[in-house]
């Protein structure tokens, strides 16, 4: 795998390989089956302790912002959270986790709900969209890159589209905030192959202050 930190203080995180959070999207064809378990592989190999990441839950809200009724966007969201869940474990399977570590190593809405920390953060990011124009901007500037993938043509998005499917980056955001608060580990690396404008922003201006010290990202891409 290469590895691209996002900043300076990334790399300085990445360097000491203390965990890693592997994020895995659903409805998206990047994570085969074979790329899954050579995430997790390279995860194992190269750091002391990592989890991975599926916003299993929160896809919904981006079906719904396409169109979809809720009733409908959760059962599908809740089918594809389920296959997602299998081709992990098959993953970790395949990387020699123990079984008996599978469910604590997988952070999801079921493991996230429970989480004060998480909730916490949560409530912090709906806090920041409120009183900073700037940032809830930024939410929706990078809905609409998620959008842009599940729609026919991205110019037909509206702003009603947008605020729907920023229910479900801010859902994530706790993670590329402050992941080491939520696990309890000294630093964490947020592992990704792709890394949003406004992430990178919050990554390099707003260290410190709405990013944790702790907290780096990584764009990680085949070699």
């Amino acid at each position: 795998m290469f590895e691209k930190p996002v900043t300076r203080a990334c790399e300085e995180i990445l360097a000491a390989r203390e965990h890693a959070v592997i994020g895995i999207s659903p409805f998206n064809s990047y994570f085969s089956e074979e790329k899954i378990a050579a995430l997790i592989v390279w995860a194992k190999a190269n750091f002391n302790a990592f989890h991975v990441y599926v916003p299993d839950g929160p896809s919904r809200f981006t079906l719904e912002a396409i169109g979809y009724p809720p009733d409908r966007a959760r059962k599908k969201a809740g089918r594809q959270a389920r296959w997602l869940l299998n081709k992990i474990r098959r993953g970790l399977a395949a990387a020699d986790c123990d079984p008996d570590t599978f469910q604590d190593l997988i952070l999801c809405s079921a493991s996230l709900e429970t989480n004060v920390a998480y909730r916490g953060l949560l409530d912090n990011v709906d806090t920041l969209c409120c009183a900073d124009s700037d940032f809830h901007q930024g939410c929706l500037e990078t809905s609409k890159w998620v959008l842009d993938g599940q729609v026919a043509h991205p110019d037909e998005i509206t702003s009603d589209m947008l605020e729907s499917a920023m229910r479900y980056f801010k859902a994530e955001l706790p993670l590329f905030m402050n992941s080491p608060g939520l696990i309890d580990t000294n630093s964490s690396i947020f592992a990704y192959h792709q890394c949003p404008g406004f992430l990178e922003t919050l990554l390099h201006n707003m260290r410190g202050d709405v990013v944790s010290e702790r907290q780096g990202f990584v764009v990680l891409t085949a070699d």
